[in-house]
């Protein structure tokens, strides 16, 4: 928290080095300094003692332990006291932090993500070292009798690193001063009332306490500053606050200024920043104390039909969200790491942040105001809507839930960046699982009510998943929509059920139930592994819980959703899940352990996944050409479409030099499909231009076949490689029918995912890893010729009997065989071969699996030349 002064009567002191930490509980005494000294490590904030997520297998470092970490060092008394008063604060300590100094026990706060500062002046020496102990406890509070039981959030898709992992610090002021008791804000809070003619119209805001045993009296001096520290505007207001008298006294002045000719805070086109300076004066006009914060003078609002609109124009909001934790790191980032981030942002072309699911560092959201964006920022309010040991919410809840909120917007009112404040995500995700009942409502209202009260000058939202249309809800699950100002709504269709084109339909439906509640997508997104590839995302199912998760898949519902997305202008806003890759305490999925895969960029922030390039070829006003698929190098088919992104109008292709024409990019997507690769590398040149500029790109890729050879993995997006070498494709060309893979064992809580039943009679289990089923068909690319075609079936049902399960194969339109595989193999799970001769002379051969009794089932072809 940067609310430091310039005036010599407040003053700061970094508190970043020379901690010691002891991981785990100790016995009565340590708040004073007793305690054994083995078992303490010398340590810098910020710090965090989990670490997780980022490998393929779980790292070496691992560690995910919860409970309680102490921290201890020592400062000096500040010289020349007097009656001023030494606060210690701290820019976060997850989840509950207990503070003593010199064994004095200053006081507790619950939750994770906001800062608080304590006042230890009652608690010093007159002079020397004083010792500055913190015990952080991130219990889990689904532990009976935890201290977290009743403290946001109860769960989540992200784990809650333990410690203090944000800066810490000493700050001295005077006794009357601007508020340091107001939930961790800064004292001053500044909006704007009205812009018109070019004049706007700021509303300022002071709190001030007096610890001082006599009435005091004096002014409040206000400025707002430009750029280059010019007064644009003043006030001043007198005051006169009560006497302390053992406690702190507290009053609120308000100051109106006008600001002519003023310089808009205009998102990506010109985020200009003001600074609004309050100073504190006695009757003398000595100076006591003075804050400054940002100011960004601005109009938002947001119409159900027509979105979003910034400073008199729309603005559609294209964005994604992004969580704080970073490999290796946890939540102990640095300010460079939120810049690496920033850049990153800025980099896609997003005009949108969504800060989720809790607050961010003040750091962000002061960088979030500098690069123009709009943001989302919330509260932890996830997945249910009361204590895990009760079914209704608790008044200690709904307590944590308020005071969380009322931190979040009184420590970040000031930055302009922020649009909505939002007052839960997914908040009857639980009860929609079936674990237990959902009420929600009665606090979602009184969280609203915060809102509105603490900032009339923005709405409050939300974040829904579940449960939306009332009539559609199961007995224990209730809506959420209607309640919030505006709304943003978690969809994944196409990733956890359902098809993605149902994306457009669902919003035209909610919209049309809730007329006047602006709407927003708040979520959508899918998995993408870097080392796991499919030749055709439609090929079969995605494995959402598990694995694989190829980046293909991810790029490929990501257009889908887009294109729904952008074709309605009701949308006010969307954000994209997520920006990286994050941990996660539970996740076996795509190609990482405890990690959730769905990030356009590593969690490294190494690799940008292809549809990073996507969302830039849609959003940024520089030049963007990217041919997808640059890490699917090994190739099993003799044909493949060929795809770009690019925001270059056109595009040219060639292939190892020779042209393959010009592609038109809808939507920021080019293709060419088709394409005939050759044995062994095959060099792929793209280029086109954007405003003059030749914007150019290359891929190689291998083909490791001939000329109408294929190795088919039926039903399924997963490449494999047999033991013998040769490269299986994953399912291509078919029409029809559903694809199934075999199903790893259940896995333990934060176990490994067991071993894939064989299936018998074959060393060749990369043909019977998956199987299609239904009535089906097959059209596959070949040069004209004779061929044989090797079937490979098994039965997976174990309860089916021979003859419950017959179909016939047609090849080019003729019968070729009937199968029973249930009798022919003799049992359920062990292999079955057909081979069929097969003439082809229209460029295609055509197989087709047509149901006799039961359904049709393949689980691997192969077309070998002759």
């Amino acid at each position: 928290m940067c609310w430091l002064s310039p005036a010599a009567a407040r003053e700061a002191i970094p508190l970043a080095s020379e901690w010691s930490f002891h991981l785990g509980d100790l016995p009565v005494g340590a708040e004073g300094g007793v305690s054994d000294p083995s078992g303490w490590q010398s340590v810098s904030l910020p710090h965090n003692w989990n670490r997780m997520g980022g490998t393929a297998q779980r790292r070496e470092d691992y560690q995910n332990v919860k409970g309680q970490g102490w921290y201890r060092r020592s400062f000096q008394t500040p010289e020349k006291l007097g009656d001023r008063h030494v606060w210690v604060q701290f820019d976060a300590a997850s989840v509950i932090a207990d503070v003593w100094v010199n064994g004095v026990h200053l006081s507790r706060h619950a939750g994770a993500f906001a800062g608080f500062r304590f006042d230890a002046t009652k608690a010093l020496k007159p002079t020397g070292d004083n010792l500055l102990v913190v015990r952080v406890d991130n219990s889990s509070p689904r532990d009976k009798g935890s201290p977290t039981a009743d403290v946001i959030p109860m769960n989540g898709d992200w784990p809650m690193y333990g410690g203090l992992y944000r800066p810490a610090s000493l700050i001295v002021t005077g006794p009357l001063r601007i508020a340091m008791e107001d939930f961790g804000g800064p004292g001053i809070y500044a909006g704007t009332t009205k812009v018109e003619g070019g004049k706007a119209r700021v509303r300022v805001l002071t709190r001030l306490e007096n610890g001082l045993p006599g009435t005091a009296r004096g002014t409040v001096q206000f400025r707002i500053l430009d750029r280059d520290g010019t007064a644009v505007a003043r006030a001043a207001a007198p005051f006169g606050i009560a006497a302390g008298s053992g406690s702190t006294a507290r009053t609120e002045v308000e100051a109106l200024l006008d600001v002519s000719d003023a310089h808009l805070w205009d998102g990506l086109r010109d985020p200009y920043l003001y600074r609004v300076s309050v100073r504190l004066l006695d009757r003398a006009g000595r100076q006591l104390d003075e804050v400054e914060q940002p100011l960004g003078i601005r109009t938002m609002r947001i119409d159900p039909q027509t979105g979003f609109w910034l400073n008199g124009r729309q603005v559609p909001l294209h964005g994604v969200s992004r969580h704080q934790d970073r490999l290796g790191k946890g939540w102990a980032i640095t300010p460079a790491d939120i810049a690496e981030d920033t850049a990153i942002i800025r980099e896609i072309g997003a005009n949108t942040v969504r800060l989720a699911h809790y607050q961010h560092a003040d750091e962000a959201y002061r960088q979030m105001d500098e690069a123009g964006m709009v943001v989302w920022a919330e509260i932890p309010l996830v997945d249910r809507s009361a204590p895990w040991y009760s079914e209704t919410t608790t008044e200690a809840f709904a307590a944590n839930a308020e005071q969380q909120l009322r931190e979040l917007i009184r420590q970040a009112y000031n930055h302009p960046s922020i649009a909505v404040w939002s007052i839960a995500n997914e908040v009857n995700l639980e009860a929609a699982k079936g674990r237990g009942t959902s009420n929600a409502r009665p606090l979602l209202e009184r969280l609203q009510a915060v809102v509105h009260a603490e900032d009339p000058l923005r709405p409050a939202t939300l974040a829904d998943c579940c449960g939306t249309i009332v009539e559609d809800n199961k007995p224990g699950l209730d809506s959420v929509a209607g309640i919030t100002d505006v709304i943003g709504y978690n969809r994944y269709h196409g990733w956890y059920g359902n098809t993605v084109d149902l994306l457009g339909r669902d919003l035209d439906r909610l919209h049309a139930r809730f007329p006047r509640q602006p709407i927003s997508i708040s979520e959508y997104g899918a998995g993408g592994a870097l080392t796991q590839h499919t030749d055709d995302p439609q090929g079969g199912p995605i494995a959402a819980f598990g694995r694989p998760h190829p980046e293909e898949f991810q790029s490929w519902l990501l257009e889908e959703s887009w294109k729904q997305i952008a074709a309605r202008p009701y949308v006010w806003a969307s954000w994209v899940w997520n920006l990286f890759d994050f941990s996660n305490e539970l996740r076996l999925e795509g190609d990482l352990t405890d990690t959730n895969d769905k990030g356009l960029v590593t969690f490294d922030r190494k690799a940008r996944k292809d549809a990073f390039y996507l969302y830039k070829a849609n959003w940024s006003p520089e030049p963007v050409l990217h041919l997808a698929e640059r890490r699917h190098v090994a190739r099993a088919y003799p044909v493949a479409d060929v795809k770009a992104y690019a925001n270059t109008g056109m595009v040219s292709l060639t292939l190892n030099g020779r042209p393959l024409g010009e592609a038109r990019c809808e939507t920021g997507i080019c293709r060419w499909t088709g394409v005939e690769l050759a044995p062994g590398e095959n060099r792929l040149e793209a280029s086109g231009t954007r405003d003059g500029k030749r914007v150019a790109d290359t891929v190689v890729w291998t083909f490791e076949g001939k000329p109408g050879l294929y190795h088919i993995r039926a039903g399924t997006l997963e490449q494999q490689r047999a033991r013998d070498g040769v490269l299986w494709g994953s399912d291509v060309f078919s029409t029809g029918g559903a694809g199934h893979f075999r199903d790893r064992p259940s896995m333990a809580r934060g176990g490994e995912p067991g071993p894939v039943r064989p299936v018998l009679g074959t060393q060749n289990q990369a043909a019977y890893g998956s199987w299609r089923e239904g009535d089906f068909s097959y059209a596959i690319p070949v040069p004209n010729g004779r061929y044989k075609v090797r079937l490979h079936f098994f039965e997976p049902d174990e309860k089916l009997a021979a003859g419950a399960r017959q179909f016939d194969v047609l090849a080019e339109g003729r019968k070729a065989a009937r199968i029973d595989v249930r009798r022919e193999a003799k049992a359920a799970w062990t292999a079955l071969t057909r081979d069929i001769p097969v003439m082809v002379a229209d460029g295609k051969l055509d197989l087709a699996f047509k149901p006799v009794v039961g359904s049709a089932i393949v689980s691997g072809i192969e077309v070998l030349p002759e």
